[in-house]
């Protein structure tokens, strides 16, 4: 079994932050992802990312994962890719895959920073080959090269449907049509999608890209029995945590996605102080961190925060 001061799981901008901050504060870091490289989300968006450390302000997501691979590098923090935290258990003993090797991995202090998964919804055709999430489709696009379909309805309104639309066209697919939400979509086809119908208006297409929003993933948090609340924005139930970001578990913190829906910015903050409660900082330093968060939340969110830290008794 090997040792950590700290070991945190998921390696995307909450993560990462976490990381580069429990190292800078002099901790042992282990840093696991099941992907390639680190960076998650940012892996696979080439458009401007915002909120982050000032050097990434404005890159494009892919050369802000690039550069936040250089700088764990450079504070001495163990990133194990290709593995995953498939368990939690007393103690903070993490069971990890890597390949075919099974090993544990033993912290001080865990942060789970696991991120969130596409929304979806059932319609009438969804089941068809050529109906997927948006962040399938900007893998598809940015990590694989590959153009998911040639003729693409994209459901959903925002920015990530926004985005995930013009990347689409940026990469030479034809968007034919945009709705709001499943409600009145049909698809239909003869092993694939082939004819996507809106309310009365039907379109020839080859692809249907669901860009629904995001729902929390804390499995790894619920395993370890952590006391939850509801949160309606994120749909579910999402793990309770004190002003610091620790859980009802000694030694466990929850940030990010996996908390509650956040945005950028204010997933690297909760990252930055969960990393430095994580390592023990100063009392200054971690102050620092509960302000510049605080700064970082929307009134909606910062509503939905006050609420559950109430539940949680915090």
């Amino acid at each position: 079994m090997s040792q950590a001061d700290v070991a945190i799981v998921g390696a995307g901008p909450a993560g990462c932050a976490a990381a580069l901050a429990a190292a800078e504060a002099g901790a042992r870091v282990v840093l696991l992802d099941e992907q390639p490289g680190v960076g998650g989300q940012l892996r696979w968006r080439v458009a401007p990312v915002h909120g982050l450390a000032p050097e990434l302000e404005g890159l494009p997501g892919v050369r802000a994962a690039a550069a936040l691979a250089e700088r764990l590098a450079a504070a001495g923090v163990e990133v194990r890719s290709g593995t995953v935290a498939w368990g939690l258990f007393e103690d903070n003993v993490l069971g990890l895959v890597a390949g075919e090797a099974a090993t544990t991995l033993r912290a001080a202090h865990v942060i789970v920073a696991s991120g969130s998964t596409d929304r979806v919804e059932p319609f009438h055709g969804w089941t068809l080959p050529g109906v997927l999430t948006a962040r399938a489709a900007q893998i598809f696009l940015h990590i694989h090269r590959v153009l998911p379909g040639r003729q693409i309805v994209v459901v959903g309104s925002g920015a990530e449907a926004d985005e995930v639309a013009h990347d689409l066209a940026a990469a030479g697919a034809e968007v034919v049509a945009r709705a709001a939400g499943t409600d009145q979509l049909q698809a239909s086809g003869d092993g694939g999608v082939a004819e996507v119908q809106i309310g009365e208006q039907a379109y020839a297409a080859d692809t249907i890209v669901l860009a629904l929003g995001r729902q929390p993933d804390p499995a790894l948090a619920l395993q370890a029995r952590v006391a939850t609340g509801y949160d309606a924005a994120a749909g579910g139930q999402v793990p309770l945590r004190d002003a610091r970001l620790a859980t009802s578990q000694p030694g466990l913190s929850v940030v990010g996605d996996a908390a509650g829906l956040v945005t950028l910015a204010e997933g690297w903050a909760e990252g930055r102080l969960a990393g430095l409660v994580a390592a023990g900082a100063d009392d200054a330093a971690i102050a620092a961190a509960q302000d510049a968060l605080e700064h970082r939340r929307s009134p909606e969110r910062a509503a939905t925060v006050a609420r559950l830290r109430a539940a949680a008794g915090a």
